[in-house]
Order: C-alpha cells, then structure tokens, then sequence
C-alpha cells in the first residue's frame, strides 16, 4: 500500500481528536494529500455513504448488542454520527431499531472512550464482513 493508504489506515484506528489534529495539520501543509487520505478514511460517521442499507443486518448480527447500543447511545445529538446511527437504526425491522432506541435511553450517557471502542467494532464488523465478501463497500469516486 502506498502513503495515502498506510496514513488512511492509521487514521482509521486512531481517536477521533487524533484523526482531526493529523488531517488539520495535513491539509496546512499538502492540502492535496490530506484530501486523498480523507478519502481512504471509513470510520462510523462514514457508514450511510459507504455501506448499502441492505448489509446492515448482516453488520448488527455480528456485533455484540451491548457494543451496538453503546456506539448509537453515544451518538445522540452530535452531527454526522446522529446520521450514522439513524442509518442503521432505519435499515433494521422496526421491532428491533424500537428494542435498540429503548436500550439507548437506558443506557444514558456513554464516555468518549466507550463510545470510540464501541464504533471502532463496528467498523471492524464491516471490515470482516468486507473480508469475508459478504458485502462491498461503496467507493467514492475520483
């Protein structure tokens, strides 16, 4: 893999107020390839643009329950993890998406180090399942 690909791959492991600094601090010095590393990127706030809703079912069967209500309880109110969480809530039956919003409430506030574990499972789920070619992700395109 080349640069654009290892740093991409750091970053998708890394805290997400690591990820910004490193990608504020690329874009001041080579604008060019901090865009080419965003787009290597695929964490869960990337998940309605990269994943078809269809292959959400197969992603929650494999991540424990407790880790999924934790990562959707964490991204309450806060933009575009709001709308991560809401794909993945439509793309379930209505019957489960209902049981997991009643969990998230009861599950009240998560800390930032849960919830960054707890998204990063889910990623790694996509991963698997992307591995395995039981899904494709959607690539952006150039």
């Amino acid at each position: 893999a080349g640069p654009v690909e290892r740093v991409g791959a750091i970053l998708n492991v890394s805290p997400a107020l690591t990820r910004d600094d490193v990608l504020k601090g690329l874009e001041e010095t080579d604008a060019g390839f901090a865009e080419q590393v965003r787009r290597a990127i695929f964490t869960f706030v990337h998940l309605p643009k990269r994943v078809l809703g269809r292959d959400i079912p197969k992603i929650v069967r494999i991540v424990d329950q407790p880790v999924l209500v934790t990562a959707l309880a964490a991204c309450d109110g806060k933009d575009g993890l709001q709308e991560a969480a809401e794909f993945l809530l439509s793309n379930v039956s209505q019957r489960m998406a209902q049981g997991l919003r009643e969990e998230m409430t009861a599950r009240g506030r998560v800390k930032d180090k849960d919830a960054e574990a707890a998204m990063a499972a889910i990623i790694t789920a996509v991963r698997q399942l992307e591995g395995a070619g039981e899904i494709a992700l959607i690539r952006e395109e150039e």
